[in-house]
């Protein structure tokens, strides 16, 4: 386990590219709001774990949560849990109409049904249904391996080897471009597979976008020599979990920026919506360049 970040030293960290505001200052700002969300420090588990193989419950939990809000899902995990479905095998036996109308209404439930049987029959077949046996292997196989699967792209292998198998890789998601587009407009990362339009640096391809991250993450923030990969994960799973709460509460479609949070039933996990409370608006407010440049903005 990764030691604790102190959020009192990151506003030192060296400064981004090109002026935008560093993310080694919008996760320090982040933190402060909601506090430490993973690992020990946390008051409780971010990802709230119902049953007792947890490794597949994320697994299933992150494919679920394609296009669907997350208290959706967890509505459909308790279920799966209740009829005894929330295991590998038990899942690989399962009829994909029965697992269908246990996770609706998830978005395309009858395509992730039939995709997590294929999943749970590929992880009893391969590893006798151990699936945090296949997630112990090096981080370029399984995520190769998962890749290969039904109904996991590049964003749902990355939260499974993250969260599930503790691997150190960066989840690039709609928030993570929605935030960093807004707080860094002018940040304006080099592509690898070519230069995206000024305007739209946060657009580029999720591969271009994950090293980015990652190298400035590494830089700013993992300064050891070298970082250890259990370091690595504990930063970048607390940072995209303080992402989504902010994404949630504050940068929506339609920004909350000056509050109040919405007060939307995120999880029914006790104490998770303590900080709902507060009334200072969005914490990344001062160094978000969209907020800034809404205030100048001409009255229409």
């Amino acid at each position: 386990m990764a030691q604790p970040l102190d959020s009192r030293s990151l506003e030192a960290a060296p400064p981004a590219l090109n002026g935008a505001a560093p993310l080694t200052t919008i996760f320090a700002r982040l933190r402060a709001h909601f506090g430490p969300l993973t690992g020990p420090e946390a008051a409780r588990p971010w990802w709230p774990i119902f049953g007792t193989d947890a490794p597949f419950e994320m697994l299933v939990g992150a494919v679920l949560v394609q296009q669907t809000r997350w208290e959706t899902v967890e509505g459909a995990i308790l279920r799966l849990l209740a009829s005894g479905l929330l295991s590998p095998r038990a899942m690989a036996e399962a009829a994909p109409a029965t697992l269908a109308g246990l996770i609706r209404p998830a978005a395309f439930y009858g395509q992730k049904a039939a995709g997590l049987v294929t999943i749970a029959s590929h992880i009893v077949a391969g590893y006798d249904g151990d699936t945090a046996r296949m997630l112990a292997r090096p981080t370029p196989e399984v995520r190769a391996e998962l890749l290969h699967l039904p109904r996991i792209g590049p964003e749902t292998c990355d939260v499974i080897l993250l969260y599930a198998g503790g691997h150190p890789v960066f989840v690039i998601d709609a928030y993570t471009r929605r935030l960093f587009e807004r707080v860094a407009p002018t940040l304006s990362p080099g592509a690898a597979d070519g230069p995206a339009p000024a305007s739209h640096p946060w657009r580029q391809p999720y591969e271009t976008l994950r090293r980015i991250i990652e190298t400035d993450l590494h830089h700013s923030l993992l300064r050891a020599e070298p970082p250890g990969a259990d370091q690595t994960a504990a930063l970048y799973a607390e940072y995209h979990a303080q992402i989504n709460e902010v994404c949630v509460r504050y940068c929506l479609t339609r920004p909350r920026c000056d509050g109040p949070p919405a007060r939307r039933v995120y999880s029914r996990q006790e104490g998770r919506e303590s900080y709902l409370g507060r009334t200072d608006g969005c914490p990344l407010r001062p160094v978000c360049g969209w907020y800034r440049q809404q205030r100048h903005a001409p009255a229409r």
